[in-house]
């Protein structure tokens, strides 16, 4: 029988399907959990009771664990990258510069969404990890575009841009994997000189 009170809770229910808050809180909680346990250890109940919610709640908007994953890294990924692309203005030292120190400031101000990204993808795996090479080749394209004064477009990305995206990545790696993040910041000047050297003596070959 359909009484006013059920008609209430199905609307409700309706309307959080739908909730792009709710939305953005699981997957929130999903790369909180995932950086705090390991991405193995997290279960669906540990997602849906860090932001606050219940079993079917969660359902309603990811049919699995590793559909709630991809899509939580993909979101956060894309924010990082667009972030560090348009952190990179200027000379190329004062580009690089900037997207490793807004890189250095995630990991620190967000040590558990960075140890879900940067490590844990590695166990998830799948599409996740085609994502990943995805925004990595757009890095790598990136920063060839701001240190090659050539203004080459060639895709994939010449080998010292995929090289050194790759250095960057695994000094962050290291520093998470160790769970002291900060240390990343102090090896950003290290690696700012490492790369525009190597664009440098790149150009003096010619």
């Amino acid at each position: 029988m359909t009484t006013p009170s059920r008609e209430l809770e199905k609307l409700r229910q309706e309307q959080l399907k739908g909730d792009p808050v709710i939305r953005e809180g699981i997957l929130t909680a999903m790369l909180e959990c995932c950086g705090e346990l390991g991405y193995r250890r997290v279960s669906v109940e540990r997602v849906y009771r860090r932001y606050g919610g219940y079993r079917s709640q969660f359902y309603r908007y990811f049919a699995s664990k590793e559909e709630c994953y991809l899509a939580a890294y993909e979101l956060e990924i894309e924010r990082l990258s667009e972030r560090l692309v348009a952190s990179g203005k200027g000379t190329c030292q004062d580009s690089l510069e900037g997207a490793l120190s807004r890189l250095a400031d995630f990991a620190k101000e967000h040590p558990l969404k960075a140890r879900a990204l940067f490590v844990e993808v590695h166990i998830a795996g799948g599409l996740a990890l085609t994502k990943r090479w995805e925004v990595f080749e757009r890095l790598s394209h990136a920063l060839d575009s701001a240190c090659r004064k050539t203004g080459s477009r060639e895709i994939p990305p010449p080998l010292t841009s995929e090289f050194m995206v790759s250095a960057v990545d695994q000094a962050l790696l290291s520093a998470l994997v160790s769970n002291r993040p900060e240390e990343f910041a102090e090896t950003v000047p290290r690696l700012t000189e490492l790369i525009h050297t190597a664009y440098r003596g790149e150009a003096a070959s010619r």
